[in-house]
């Protein structure tokens, strides 16, 4: 079982790897360089859920990932089914993105969890969107491995929405394994990519979709919109 420690660690790499746009929030930032992408979004809101529709554009010189797509584990392991990750940031404010979280310390899986995202080339704008339910409860890949359980703050009355970003060259995909004696025959380069189709529609002209394994978080970077009041 993980000690409270691990809840510690991933709080502080919450808030450690953020990096946002203009009209996010002011939030501490990792060490070197922000990726440059501009986020744009638009805020709807129902007696049942929240919605976030936007784009993001690549303002980088080189190709950048967008760790945007759902989960890409088929075999029963966690997914994102509402669209988007949901965790605490503070006591109060709530985390809505789409990105990738490390596996916490001293937790052993096989292998880690998985989830698609878009390499998206300089000055391409991506699309997409993510709706969460209410009252908002807390998905995380990792969920299962936090002792206490992994909580949203009873103060929280606020709500930003991220979408994780790095440069492309600095957290590649991640390649489809690669089948041992035993194993069924190799699928066909159709079946392939079909397996990298994130569920968020066709990608931008000259971007391609692929799979990366969570973690990374010492690469990635948060483009944040502005903070909604959840009340």
């Amino acid at each position: 079982m993980c000690s409270r420690r691990i809840l510690t660690v991933l709080a502080a790499a919450l808030l450690g790897t953020a990096a946002c746009t203009d009209d996010a929030p002011a939030l501490p930032d990792r060490p070197g360089p922000a990726v440059a992408a501009t986020l744009t979004a638009t805020f709807a809101r129902t007696p049942t859920s929240l919605t976030w529709t936007y784009t993001l554009r690549n303002d980088e010189p080189g190709e950048i990932a967008v760790f945007s797509g759902g989960s890409a584990d088929s075999d029963g392991g966690v997914s994102n089914s509402t669209g988007a990750w949901v965790v605490p940031r503070d006591d109060t404010t709530v985390e809505v993105s789409q990105r990738l979280f490390d596996q916490p310390p001293g937790v052993g899986l096989a292998r880690p969890y998985t989830q698609f995202g878009t390499v998206l080339p300089a000055g391409a704008v991506l699309s997409g969107s993510a709706t969460v339910r209410l009252p908002l409860q807390v998905s995380h890949p990792y969920d299962f491995a936090f002792d206490p359980p992994l909580r949203l703050g009873e103060q929280a009355g606020k709500v930003v929405f991220c979408v994780g970003v790095a440069r492309a060259a600095d957290l590649p995909p991640t390649p489809l394994p690669t089948p041992t004696a035993g194993d069924l025959p190799q699928p066909s380069a159709g079946a392939q990519q079909s397996l990298y189709a994130a569920p968020d529609g066709p990608a931008p002209a000259g971007a391609r979709k692929a799979r990366y394994v969570h973690a990374g978080s010492d690469r990635q970077h948060l483009a944040c919109a502005a903070p909604e009041n959840l009340s």
